[in-house]
């Protein structure tokens, strides 16, 4: 396919390659022939070894919520994927956090570095760091080394086993592990003057909705408070000129304007940068903003 880019948006079905249509058409008969299909454990249609009938459901029931614009359904659909399989993906890219943040993104911590210095220097030092997507957990584990004042690191990832394998890894009582969905974690947890943390592609499965109540929640409920996010976005998404979340890649993933959410929710965007990544990570675009509920200075008004 001529100018195809397989982490661009997906704006209607003729942007996937022929076979990618094709696949995704094949599973979209046999579901709707067969609907007891997708009624299958998500284990046996997103889980590690996934047979091909298992890939046919999947194709078929991503291809149905893309015609459909069901953005929902793709959020529930890419979250039992992550719900199956997150263990296995962070066990096979487990060079990830040295290769790509240690090598890529460690210089945008330096802001994370500064804000904290100035939240003691005001006399509310930041205490809670968050990291939404923690993985196997080393993220967590350097900050927590890195910022020995701070009381409580807390990572939250929808995969209940790497969370179990995380609390075995790691006995140090600042840290820690929590399977479940930030969006419902966060609010009814979070205590303020905290740190939320993305690192490496997860707001990508969240919805816009989601994000733009959770930002606006933050912004007002949890001031002052600081957001890092390290996401991926759609090579070819115009964040100038379109707002809108979009659907893209390959996975028929989220890509969101993050500044503009950002900037509606009322925080104050204090870094935005881009970057290409790795070849051997599918490449692809990613966007690394620090941004804050208010200065210092707004915040003692």
């Amino acid at each position: 396919m001529a100018g195809y880019d397989e982490n661009g948006v997906r704006r209607r079905f003729s942007d996937f390659t022929f076979s990618k249509r094709i696949k995704l058409a094949l599973g979209i008969l046999a579901i709707s022939a067969m609907p007891a299909l997708a009624s299958r454990p998500p284990r046996q249609i997103f889980g590690e070894g996934t047979d091909r009938l298992g890939s046919l459901i999947r194709n078929g029931l991503l291809g149905q919520a893309f015609i459909k614009r069901d953005q929902a359904r793709l959020r529930r659909l890419l979250a039992a994927y992550w719900g199956e399989y997150a263990s296995k993906f962070h066990d096979d890219w487990d060079d990830r956090f040295e290769r790509i943040f240690l090598g890529r993104d460690l210089e945008v911590v330096a802001l994370l570095d500064a804000w904290i210095a100035e939240r003691a220097d005001a006399g509310e030092p930041a205490e809670h760091l968050y990291e939404i997507g923690c993985g196997g957990g080393r993220l967590l584990a350097f900050l927590a080394e890195r910022y020995p004042a701070l009381f409580e690191f807390t990572g939250i990832d929808l995969g209940s086993t790497r969370i179990e394998i995380n609390r075995a890894t790691y006995p140090d009582p600042r840290l820690q592990f929590h399977a479940t969905e930030a969006v419902s974690w966060i609010p009814e947890h979070a205590k303020p003057g905290g740190i939320f943390l993305t690192n490496g592609g997860v707001f990508e499965y969240f919805l816009e909705e989601e994000l733009r109540h959770l930002f606006r929640w933050i912004a007002t409920q949890r001031e002052p408070s600081a957001i890092l996010l390290i996401e991926t976005i759609g090579t070819d998404h115009d964040i100038a000129t379109e707002r809108q979340s979009l659907v893209y890649g390959r996975e028929m993933a989220f890509s969101h304007n993050y500044p503009h959410l950002l900037g509606e929710a009322g925080f104050t965007i204090r870094h935005c940068s881009e970057r290409v990544g790795y070849e051997e990570d599918g490449g692809g675009r990613w966007i690394r903003i620090f941004a804050t509920t208010a200065s210092l200075e707004d915040t003692h008004d």
